[in-house]
C-alpha cells in the first residue's frame, strides 16, 4: 500500500531540544517526524500490509540458552549476560544496582528476563511507516573516511589547476595509495626529510611493496609524491590556518576543548542507545574517487539491492520533490557557475559514500546571526556584501559565494574548470548518513531479504545433506561486516530505520494509553515506564525528552550499523529487541574512555583536526581489534529476541545487526548517574555542543520534589558541588565588576533564554546580559557576550545566593540525620559496655522516625526486641503479689485458689535461673535484673514453709491460704503449691458437705460433691461422705418411682400427692419436681374450673351460664394432662351440644363448609350490613348525583366518618357515594359497582343500564345466603335450652331486634289503612331497594314490594314471581363443576351446538324472555364484557341481533368475578 501524503521538504531538525519562543511566545512546529515525514494520527496513517509476525524470530522459538561463544571472530571477551528470577526481575533498578560492580567493568552486558516475561508485541505494523538512513560501510570506518576525503580535497585540488586525476599512479602494476603514502611521509617529518634521510624504500617496504628494484621504487614514490601530493601539502600551509579561522568565526569561537579527565570515579547505572544529533546540510562529490581508489577497471561494483516495482512507486508517491541529496548523478550541474537573477540550481548529488555534511548547531544562538541567517551564495563570504551578483562567483562543492575580486589571487573571468572554495579543498570533514526511502515493516522485512539473499548468493557452499546452500553463521556475518567496513574498495549501500519517534509511530510494549488492561502497560521492565520510574531521576524533568525519556525505535537489515557513541549526558540505556535477527554490540568500559578517545585520534587524527567533537557525531567506527591493540578493554555480545542490553556512564558502545530486526531503547538516571552526568556537561561545554538538558535545573526540582533521605544523600553532595561552583563564579564576576547590576527573576525561563550563546550550555542559576543584544552567555564566557564595557553588563539571578544556601542546607540537614543517628550509636556504645535498655530503645525509635535504611538499625532492633522478650518474661514472674492478694481476700470459695492459665502463666523454677543465665550474655542492663535476684530469695523462703506445712498439716484453712497466696504471687511451678491445694480442697469440700446436709440439696448438686469427693480421695470409710451416698440412693429410689409413675396409662392423684410430699425429705431433680408440680397443678385448676361451669349451668338465664369460649379453653387445657377430672367428659358432651347449633346457624347462612369461628365474623358482618339497610333514618327522597368519588367502602368497615351522617346514602346497600358508580336509567339511583360486581369495562361500554330493582329479572350478587326472620327467631328461641352460653347469640339477638322494627315499620305499607293515599313508584323501589341490601330475608314485604313495584311501573312483560328463599349467588366449588362445562367455545365438544347470531337467545338467571339490558357505544365492539350470569342455549328469547352477536355458550358455573368476553362474529 503506497501512503496519501509525500514526506515534506524541510531542513533537518534536532528531535533532543525542547520547543523555543520568540516574541515571548512558544514557537510551535509543524509536527514532523524526525525523518521529514508528517505527523499523522494512527487513524490517519494509510494501512499497510501487516507484518506476519511467525515469519520472524521472536522469542518463543528462541528459549534456548545459548553458551556465551569461547572464540568470537575478532578475538574479543564476551561481556557477561544475566538470568534473573521472577523475585529479582520484578525491580528493573534494584537489579541493574546488584550486579553493577561486575557489569560496570564492561560497559555493556545482557539481561535475559525469566521465561514467563513475555510482552505482546503491541505497534500497529498496518500504519507503522518509516524513513531510512542509507549507510556505505566502508565510509563509516575512520581510516577509510580519512582517505576518501583526502583523495577527494586531491582531486578537487588539482583539477582547479586544470589536472585531471582520472586515475591513480600505478607502482608495481597496483594503484598506489597516496594517503598512505602523505601519513608515511609525514610520520617521517616531511618531504625533506625523507629525502635527505633516503627513506623511500623504507616507505615502499612500509607500502607493501617488494621485489622491485629499491632505486627504481623510491624514484616512483617520489615521483607521485613530488607530483601529487607535495602542492597540495604547499597549498595546506596557507590556506588551512585562513579555512578553520573562518569555520571558528562562523561557530561563534574556536572548537578546541580544553582536555580534561574524561572518567568519573562513581557508581555507576543504565541508558539508551542515542541517536545521531545532526542534520544534514551539504554534499561532497567523491564517486570519482572511489573509481580510483580501485585496484583495476574490474574492481568488485558497489552493491545494491533491486528495488522492486512497490518500492519505487512507494518513494515516488512519496518523494516527489527530491533534495539535491537524492537525485541521480546524471543530472550534475556545469562547474562554472555565475548567480544569476533567480535562484541557483541544486548541488550535485552526493555520490560514492553517499555521506553528507553534518553539523549539529539545533536552535545555538550563534554570535553572528546575520551571517547564519542567510542562504549560501546570497553574500560574499570575504567581504559580506550581496551587490554585485554578476561577478558573484559559486562554489562547485558547498555553493558559497565569492566575488571575483575578492578572491587571493584574484580572477579576471570565469574559469573553464571546476572551482572550488578554500574550505572545500581543505575539508571540514562534516558528514553525515542521507535519507532513504519510506518503508512499512512488512516492505523493509522483504527488501532485508531479497538484500541478504542477493549479497551471498554464490558464496555459501552447498550443503550435501539439503543440497541447498548452508546457512550462514553469526561468525561469519560477523567477519564479512568488518571486512566491508575497512575495505576501501569494497563499497556496499545498506538502510537502516533508527531514531523512530515512540510518541509518533508507537511503541512496541503496550502503553497505558492504547492497552490500559494489559499488565505490561505498567511493567517497570517496560521501556515506556523505565525513565519515569521512582529510582530514576529523569523523573524530576519537566519535559519530555524523545530518545531519552521517551523511546526510540530501531528496524535493522543486514550489516546496518550504529557506529561508537556514549550517551547523551553519559546516562544510562536499556535496549529491547522485540523480534528479528541477532544484533551484536560492541563495548568499552567506562574507565577506559580516555583510551578509547586516544585510539580514535591517533587512529583518524585527520578527522579530530576537523571536528573535535567527532566522536558526538555517531558517523565514526573503528575496529575493536584496533582498539584493543592500543589498550583498550573491548567485550562483545549478541542480542537476541526477547533480551535486554544494558550501557553503563560512559561507555562507548557499537554494533551492527545480522538481518531484519526491531529494537527499542530508552535512556533512565539511577542515583549514582548524578556525577557522570555533571561531568557530560562540562564536556558539553569544553566541546560547545548543545545539551539535552538543564542539569542544574534537574538537582533543584529533585530538592523540591523529593524530601527522601534516600534522595539527599546523593542531592547533597550534587547541590554542594553546583553551590561551590555557582558561587566561585558569581563571586568573580562580582569582583571584576564591582558595580554589576543584579537582576533576580522568580520564575524558570524557557531552554532558549538561558542557553549560552558562545558555549551552548543552560546556565539555570545565572546568565550575562547586556542591553545591546538579546543573547546571553554564562559567567564563564562574561567577556564573549560583546565588546561593550563591562559595566553595562547585568547579572541575572534565578536564585539569590541565601536561597541557594538554604536549599543545599535543608537537603545536607536531611542527608545527615543517618549520620547524625550513627554518631548517637557509636558514643551509647562507647559509653558502656551494658547500656541501659531505656537508652536502646529510645534510639531504635529515633531510627524508626528516620524514613531510610540504617544497617545499624536492623541489629538494634534485633536485641531491643529479644531484650524485651526478656524483660516481659522477667516481668511476668516479677508482678506485684498484692495484687493477687486483693483477688484472694473475699471469702473463699471451693477451688478458689486454683487459678486458671490463662491468667497466669506459670514457668518452672529454672527458668528464673535460666533467664539470669541469659541476661549476663546480653548487651544491655535494666531494673528488672535485681528484682529477679531478689524474688530468688522468696521463692526458697516459700519452699522451705511449704514442706514443713505439708509435713505437719492442720484443720484451719487460713493457714495453706496465706501460703498458697505466697507460692501463686511467685508464678513459678511449685510442686509444693497443687500438694497445699489438694489439702485445701479437702478441708473446703468438707466445710461445703457441712453446710448443704443442713439445707435441702437437689440430685445434681449431691452428685457432684461425690464426684469432687471422689477426684479429693474420699470413699465410703468417710462417714461424711457415706451419709452422702445413702441420700443419693434415696433420691435415685424417687426419681425412678415418680417417672414410671407419670409414664402409666392411669394414673392416682392421691398417690402424686404422696410422692409430691416425700421430694421434701430425699434429694431430688429440679426438673421431676417441677414437672409432677405442673402435673397436680393443672389437675386442680381443672376440677375447680368444670366445677363452677356446672354451678353455672343451673342459672335460668341463658347469658348468665358459663360462656362457651371458657369452657372450649378448659377443655382444650386438658389434651396434655394424663389425669382427667372426673365430669370432664360430661362437660365435653354438653360442648358439643353448642357446636351443633352453631353448625344449624351456619347453615341458616349457606355456610355449612366453614369453621365455626366463621359464623361469629359473619354475624358482625350481617348486623352491620342490617343497620344500614334497615335504618329508619334513611327516608326517601328525590334522585341525587353522587358529589364526590371514594375508594369503595369494606362491607365491614366501621371507620366511617360522622360526616357521613349527612351525606346521600345510595346502592342497595344505603352507603354515601364512593368508587365506581352506575345510574340507573329508570329509576336514576346510583349503584357501587362492588356492590352489583359489574365488570369495569361493561360500564364504560354501557350507553345505558337497568337496575335490579326496576327489573326483577336481573340477579344481585348474594355472597352468602339471607335467611328469613322467622328462621332466625326460631334459631334464637332454641338457644334458651344450652347449658353453655354461645357468644354468637348476643350478636344474633341484635339482628333480629333491628329486623323486627323494620318490618313494623314497613306494615304501614303492607297493610296500610283504608284512607291511607296510594303510595309512589319510587318510594316502593326506596323500601324495595333497602329490602334486597339486607342480609335477613322479610319474606312478605320482598314479595309485596316487587309486585307493587312491578305494577305502578312495569318492565318486564310478567308480574315477577313469589320468593320463597334468597340463596347465595357465589360460584360452586370446582369438586361440584359440571363435567360437560365448557368454559371457552374452543373447549366445546364438537358434539355440541353453538347458537348462531341469528338464533339471537340467551338465557339470564334462568328467566326466559328477559333482554339484554348493556348496551355496547361503539357500533362495531371488539368484545363486550357482559355481567357474571348463567347462560343457558336450551330456552330462548329474541334479543336485537345486531347489537350484540353470541358465538354460544355452553352451560357454566360461572362466579361474580368473573367476566364473559362476547365477541361479535365477523365471518
Amino acid at each position: 500500500m503506497i501512503p496519501e501524503y509525500a514526506p515534506a521538504v524541510v531542513a533537518p531538525t534536532t528531535s533532543r531540544l525542547r520547543p523555543k519562543e520568540k516574541n515571548g511566545r512558544p514557537l510551535i512546529p509543524i509536527p514532523l517526524t524526525n525523518h521529514g515525514i508528517p505527523s499523522v494520527t494512527s487513524r490517519q496513517r494509510p494501512r499497510a500490509l501487516p507484518l506476519e509476525m511467525d515469519t520472524v524470530e521472536c522469542r518463543c522459538n528462541t528459549e534456548q540458552k545459548l553458551p556465551p561463544k569461547k572464540e568470537r571472530v575478532l578475538g574479543l571477551q564476551e561481556a557477561p549476560t544475566y538470568y534473573p528470577n521472577e523475585a529479582e526481575f520484578k525491580d528493573p533498578f534494584n537489579y541493574i544496582a546488584s550486579i553493577a560492580n561486575e557489569a560496570r567493568e564492561y560497559g555493556i552486558v545482557k539481561i535475559v528476563p525469566p521465561d514467563t516475561w513475555r510482552p505482546q508485541f503491541a505497534l500497529d505494523t498496518e500504519r507503522f511507516w518509516f524513513k531510512t538512513r542509507r549507510q556505505e560501510l566502508n565510509s563509516m570506518e575512520g581510516g577509510s573516511r580519512a582517505n576518501l576525503n583526502f583523495l577527494d580535497q586531491l582531486h578537487k585540488f588539482h583539477k582547479q589547476r586544470g589536472v585531471t586525476l582520472n586515475k591513480l599512479p600505478s607502482v608495481d602494476r597496483r594503484p598506489l595509495d597516496l594517503y598512505h603514502l602523505k601519513k608515511s611521509v609525514d610520520m617521517r617529518g616531511g618531504f625533506e626529510v625523507v629525502c635527505k634521510k633516503k627513506q623511500w624504500a623504507e616507505i615502499g617496504r612500509e607500502l607493501g611493496y617488494s621485489g622491485k628494484i629499491m632505486t627504481s621504487l623510491s624514484s616512483s614514490l617520489k615521483n607521485s609524491y613530488q607530483k601529487y601530493v607535495l602542492p597540495y601539502e604547499k597549498y595546506l600551509i596557507n590556506a588551512k590556518p585562513l579555512v578553520q579561522q573562518q569555520i571558528a568565526a562562523e561557530q561563534g569561537g574556536p572548537l578546541t576543548p580544553v582536555r580534561r579527565s574524561r572518567t568519573v570515579s562513581s557508581n555507576s547505572s543504565i541508558g539508551s542507545v542515542s541517536p545521531p544529533t545532526g542534520g544534514v546540510t551539504q554534499t561532497v562529490p567523491i564517486n570519482e574517487l572511489k573509481r580510483l581508489a580501485s585496484s583495476d577497471d574490474h574492481s568488485q561494483a558497489q552493491v545494491k539491492s533491486e528495488q522492486d516495482s512497490d518500492d519505487v512507486a512507494m518513494r515516488d508517491s512519496l518523494s516527489p520533490n527530491l533534495s539535491a541529496a537524492e537525485e541521480t548523478t546524471s543530472d550534475r550541474r556545469s562547474s562554472k557557475r555565475l548567480k544569476q537573477g533567480g535562484e541557483a540550481e541544486q548541488p550535485p548529488i552526493v555520490a560514492g559514500s553517499n555521506m553528507v555534511l553534518h553539523r549539529e548547531i539545533g536552535a545555538v544562538k550563534r554570535m553572528n546571526q546575520v551571517t547564519q541567517a542567510r542562504k549560501p551564495g546570497e553574500n560574499c563570504e570575504v567581504c559580506g556584501r550581496g551587490d554585485d551578483d554578476v561577478n558573484m562567483l559559486l562554489c562547485d562543492g558547498c555553493d558559497a559565494g565569492y566575488h571575483m575580486a575578492c578572491l587571493k589571487p584574484q580572477l579576471k573571468g570565469i574559469p573553464d574548470y571546476d572551482w572550488y572554495c578554500d574550505k572545500c579543498l581543505v575539508g571540514t570533514g562534516e558528514f553525515g548518513f542521507e535519507e532513504g526511502q519510506v518503508y512499512n515493516l512488512r516492505q523493509f522485512q522483504e527488501k532485508a531479504k531479497n538484500f541478504r539473499e542477493h549479497y551471498y548468493s554464490g558464496k555459501l557452499s552447498i550443503d550435501p545433506t539439503s543440497k541447498k546452500p548452508r546457512e550462514i553463521t553469526e561468525d561469519e556475518v560477523e567477519a564479512e561486516f568488518w571486512r566491508l567496513v575497512e575495505d576501501v574498495n569494497d563499497t556496499v549501500e545498506v538502510e537502516y530505520g533508527a531514531d523512530i519517534h515512540s510518541t509518533i509511530h508507537g511503541s512496541g510494549f503496550p502503553t497505558i494509553e492504547r492497552n490500559p488492561l494489559d499488565s505490561y502497560s505498567t511493567d517497570p521492565w517496560n521501556l515506556n515506564i523505565m525513565p519515569l520510574h521512582e529510582k530514576s531521576l529523569f523523573r524530576h524533568i519537566k519535559t519530555d525528552i524523545s530518545g531519552m525519556t521517551v523511546p526510540w525505535l530501531y528496524v535493522g537489515m543486514i550489516f546496518s550499523t550504529f557506529c561508537w557513541h556514549s550517551e547523551d549526558h553519559y546516562t544510562y540505556s536499556a535496549n529491547y529487541q522485540h523480534f528479528g535477527a541477532t544484533k551484536t554490540w560492541y563495548g568499552i568500559p567506562g574507565a577506559d574512555s580516555d583510551r578509547f578517545e586516544e585510539a580514535m585520534r591517533k587512529a583518524v587524527p585527520e578527522l579530530f583536526e576537523q571536528q573535535p567533537d567527532l566522536l558526538f557525531q555517531l558517523v565514526t567506527m573503528l575496529s575493536p581489534k584496533r582498539l584493543s591493540e592500543e589498550g583498550v578493554r573491548c567485550y562483545a555480545i549478541d542480542q537476541r529476541p526477547g533480551e535486554f542490553v544494558i550501557t553503563f556512564p560512559q561507555a562507548y558502545h557499537a554494533g551492527f545487526n545480522h538481518g531484519f530486526n526491531f529494537n527499542e531503547a530508552v535512556n533512565f538516571a539511577p542515583a549514582d548517574w548524578e556525577p557522570y552526568g555533571r561531568f557530560g556537561v562540562e564536556t558539553y561545554q569544553d566541546y560547545r555542543k548543545l545539551p539535552v538538558f538543564s542539569h542544574d535545573e534537574l538537582l533543584l526540582t529533585a530538592a523540591a520534589r523529593d524530601s527522601s533521605i534516600e534522595t539527599a544523600l546523593w542531592l547533597g553532595p550534587a547541590l554542594a558541588m553546583m553551590q561551590e561552583q555557582e558561587m566561585a563564579m558569581r563571586d568573580h564576576i562580582r569582583h571584576l565588576c564591582p558595580n554589576i547590576r543584579e537582576e533576580y527573576i522568580d520564575k524558570d525561563l524557557l531552554d532558549a533564554e538561558i542557553q549560552c550563546a558562545y558555549c551552548n550550555t543552560y546556565c539555570y542559576l545565572s546568565q550575562i546580559l547586556c542591553p545591546c543584544t538579546r543573547n546571553i552567555v554564562c559567567l564563564n564566557h562574561y567577556d564573549e557576550l560583546c565588546d561593550c564595557d563591562r559595566s553595562r553588563r547585568i547579572l541575572r539571578i534565578r536564585l539569590k545566593d541565601d536561597e541557594i544556601d538554604s536549599i543545599v542546607s535543608r537537603v545536607r540537614n536531611r542527608a545527615h540525620k543517618p549520620t547524625e543517628w550513627h554518631e548517637k550509636y557509636e558514643r551509647l556504645i562507647a559509653d558502656s559496655e551494658k547500656p541501659t535498655l531505656r537508652a536502646l530503645r529510645s534510639l531504635l525509635t529515633e531510627s524508626e522516625k528516620i524514613p531510610y535504611e540504617l544497617p545499624e538499625a536492623e541489629m538494634l532492633r534485633r536485641t531491643v526486641e529479644t531484650a524485651n522478650k526478656w524483660v516481659e518474661e522477667a516481668q511476668n514472674i516479677l508482678a506485684r503479689k498484692h495484687q493477687h492478694r486483693r483477688k484472694t481476700e473475699r471469702q473463699p470459695r471451693h477451688g478458689s485458689l486454683r487459678l486458671s492459665e490463662a491468667e497466669y502463666e506459670f514457668r518452672k523454677p529454672e527458668d528464673i535461673f535460666k533467664l539470669l543465665d541469659d541476661v549476663e550474655k546480653m548487651p544491655f542492663s535494666a531494673p528488672e535484673i535485681d528484682l529477679l535476684k531478689e524474688r530468688v530469695e522468696e521463692m526458697e523462703d516459700f519452699t522451705k514453709r511449704a514442706d514443713h506445712l505439708l509435713t505437719h498439716p492442720t484443720e484451719s484453712k487460713d493457714d495453706y491460704v496465706g501460703l498458697i497466696e505466697t507460692g501463686l504471687a511467685l508464678k513459678l511451678e511449685f510442686p509444693q503449691i497443687s500438694l497445699l491445694q489438694n489439702c485445701y480442697a479437702r478441708l473446703q469440700w468438707k466445710e461445703t458437705v457441712s453446710d448443704a446436709l443442713k439445707t435441702y440439696i437437689y440430685l445434681q448438686s449431691l452428685g457432684a460433691l461425690l464426684v469432687e469427693g471422689s477426684k479429693l480421695g474420699f470413699d465410703d470409710t468417710e462417714p461424711i461422705f457415706k451419709n452422702l451416698l445413702k441420700a443419693k440412693v434415696n433420691g435415685d429410689t424417687w426419681e425412678r418411682d415418680v417417672k414410671k409413675l407419670l409414664e402409666s396409662e392411669k394414673l392416682d392423684y392421691d398417690l402424686l400427692e404422696n410422692m409430691y410430699d416425700e421430694a421434701a425429705t430425699v434429694p431430688v431433680t429440679k426438673e421431676t419436681y417441677d414437672s409432677l408440680e405442673r402435673v397436680l397443678v393443672k389437675h386442680k385448676e381443672a376440677n375447680d374450673a368444670i366445677a363452677l361451669f356446672f354451678e353455672q349451668m343451673s342459672n335460668e338465664n341463658v347469658e348468665d351460664r358459663p360462656p362457651y369460649k371458657d369452657v372450649r379453653r378448659v377443655l382444650d387445657s386438658l389434651k396434655d394432662l394424663p389425669i382427667k377430672p372426673s365430669r370432664a367428659g360430661e362437660l365435653e358432651r354438653l360442648a358439643k351440644i353448642v357446636d351443633e347449633w352453631l353448625r344449624r346457624g351456619k347453615k341458616l347462612f349457606g355456610k355449612s363448609n366453614a369453621p365455626l369461628h366463621i359464623l361469629r365474623s359473619h354475624l358482625d358482618n350481617v348486623e352491620k350490613r342490617n343497620r344500614s339497610c334497615f335504618s329508619l333514618d334513611d327516608e326517601p327522597r328525590q334522585p341525587a348525583e353522587p358529589a364526590s368519588r371514594e375508594p369503595t367502602p369494606e362491607p365491614d368497615d366501621e371507620s366511617r366518618s360522622k360526616t357521613d351522617i349527612h351525606r346521600e346514602v345510595f346502592c342497595i346497600c344505603r352507603l354515601p357515594e364512593s368508587g365506581i358508580m352506575i345510574e340507573c336509567e329508570m329509576c336514576h339511583e346510583w349503584y357501587h359497582n362492588r356492590c352489583l360486581k359489574l365488570p369495569r369495562g361493561t360500564i364504560k361500554e354501557a350507553e345505558y343500564y337497568t337496575c335490579p330493582i326496576c327489573d326483577y329479572r336481573i340477579s344481585i350478587y348474594r355472597d352468602s345466603d339471607r335467611p328469613k326472620l322467622e328462621d332466625l327467631e326460631l334459631w334464637e328461641h332454641d338457644a334458651g335450652t344450652l347449658p353453655i352460653c354461645p357468644e354468637e347469640l348476643k350478636i344474633l339477638h341484635s339482628i333480629i331486634v333491628t329486623a323486627r322494627k323494620f318490618r313494623n315499620f314497613l306494615q304501614q305499607f303492607v297493610s296500610p289503612a283504608p284512607d291511607s293515599p296510594p303510595v309512589e313508584v319510587n318510594t316502593m323501589r326506596f323500601y324495595l331497594r333497602k329490602l334486597e341490601g339486607g342480609d335477613v330475608l322479610l319474606l312478605t314485604e320482598t314479595n309485596f314490594f316487587r309486585a307493587e313495584t312491578h305494577r305502578l311501573a312495569p318492565v318486564a312483560p310478567d308480574p315477577p314471581p313469589l320468593t320463597e328463599a334468597s340463596l347465595s349467588t357465589r360460584k360452586p366449588r370446582a369438586a361440584k363443576k359440571d363435567s360437560s362445562a365448557v368454559t371457552t367455545p374452543l373447549a366445546i365438544p364438537s358434539t355440541t351446538r353453538l347458537p348462531n347470531p341469528e338464533d339471537g337467545i340467551v338465557v339470564f338467571n334462568e328467566m326466559h324472555n328477559s333482554p339484554m339490558t348493556l348496551v355496547p357505544r361503539d357500533p362495531i365492539p371488539v368484545a363486550v364484557e357482559v355481567s357474571p350470569a348463567v347462560i343457558q342455549c336450551s330456552a330462548a328469547v329474541p334479543i336485537p341481533v345486531p347489537s350484540i352477536a353470541m358465538t354460544g355458550y355452553r352451560q357454566d358455573d360461572i362466579g361474580m368475578k368473573d367476566t364473559i368476553n362476547v365477541m361479535r362474529d365477523w365471518s
